[in-house]
């Protein structure tokens, strides 16, 4: 332990520094839940044996370090973050990996040079339940649109052979018909496509890599400006956007976003997308934003739900599964996704990740 570790009393009251661990206040070395003391500069002063334990290291590996170091996600914004809970933040341990936990930061009383105190629960094994039950899920979806795609390449087989064969003895109503069956395939093969997406979003292996997302973003939106319904829209990236992810599952998501920005933007006379970073209530985000359809509020939480879809198809196609699959991606890389939206004002995509280790 070095001696700038800090004994925080039951008074409130700041000590002289302390030379071990034992001689910290006993509620801070017997509490349970994993707690570091760290200093208004970030470094960590303390460590109690419930954080040895959690981050499976000495004392000497955590005491000296950065908070920083343990919290990527939160690096640029420790400083704004006291007194606030982090529901579910990854979590780095000295041998470089990651964990999913609850983070409290509070300030110890003691003027403006005390510790401050943040306290860890380790959230992996309500993780590991919810990965189960999600796993079997996904072995489900898997299945389920593998098996759906024999028979619905039939059905499409012998459609196209219909046409191609009796379309010219057809009446204008039967050839209406065939062409709502052709659409409707279609769109059932679309939607296969999406759902195994879905499951693969959650099966996938990770290889994990410092990513240059600006990259990603300009290559996804490269594919968009070239699709076949290519259109202007005043598009700005902001240069130097890193994370630290699996690059094939995070252009899944950089995809899914520019995507659903170009499309709900289609009917907007002066389309603008933003892919850009800021900082939100203590937390380093990456944003993509649009000024497109937008939606209604009350319903926000319903878009990361699978099938659910807040327009008409008739509006804006698509499937209802694109941001679950965004999710779902960023849960595994420790993350989440948050929006922000109005009806005709455009919508906001707030996403967070582990940034790269320095």
């Amino acid at each position: 332990m070095t001696n700038t570790a800090a004994r925080i009393l039951g008074d409130g009251n700041v000590t002289e520094p302390a030379a071990e661990i034992r001689d910290l206040h006993p509620l801070f070395v017997a509490y349970p839940v994993a707690s570091l003391l760290y200093g208004v500069d970030g470094v960590i002063v303390a460590a109690n044996p419930a954080a040895l334990h959690l981050f499976r290291c000495g004392t000497a590996q955590l005491v000296g370090a950065t908070m920083a170091a343990f919290l990527p996600e939160l690096r640029d914004s420790l400083a704004v973050s006291r007194g606030t809970t982090h529901g579910r933040v990854a979590v780095r341990r000295p041998d470089g990996n990651n964990f999913i936990a609850r983070l409290h930061l509070v300030p110890t009383s003691g003027g403006a040079v005390a510790p401050l105190l943040a306290t860890i629960e380790d959230l992996t094994d309500s993780e590991a339940a919810i990965a189960a039950a999600n796993k079997e899920l996904e072995s489900f979806m898997s299945a389920a649109g593998h098996d759906l795609r024999g028979p619905l390449r039939i059905l499409k087989g012998f459609t196209d052979a219909l046409e191609d064969e009796c379309g010219e003895s057809l009446n204008e109503e039967g050839k209406s018909f065939l062409k709502e069956i052709l659409r409707a395939s279609d769109r059932m093969e679309g939607l296969i496509d999406a759902l195994l997406a879905l499951s693969r979003a959650g099966r996938a292996e990770m290889h994990c890599e410092t990513l240059d997302l600006s990259m990603l973003a300009d290559m996804a939106l490269y594919d968009l400006r070239h699709a076949p319904n290519a259109r202007a829209v005043d598009v700005q990236v902001e240069p130097g956007l890193t994370a630290w992810g699996d690059v094939r599952l995070m252009m899944v998501v950089l995809r899914t976003l520019l995507g659903n920005a170009w499309k709900y933007t289609g009917r907007t006379t002066h389309p603008v997308i933003r892919f850009y970073s800021e900082t939100r209530e203590g937390r380093a985000c990456l944003c993509v934003s649009d000024n497109g359809a937008g939606f209604d509020m009350a319903h926000a939480e319903r878009l990361f739900q699978p099938f659910t879809r807040l327009h008409r198809q008739d509006e804006f196609a698509g499937h209802g599964l694109g941001l679950a699959t965004v999710r779902r991606i960023l849960r595994r890389h420790g993350g989440d996704i948050e929006c922000e939206a109005a009806p005709n004002q455009g919508a906001t995509f707030r996403m967070w990740v582990s940034p790269p280790s320095t």
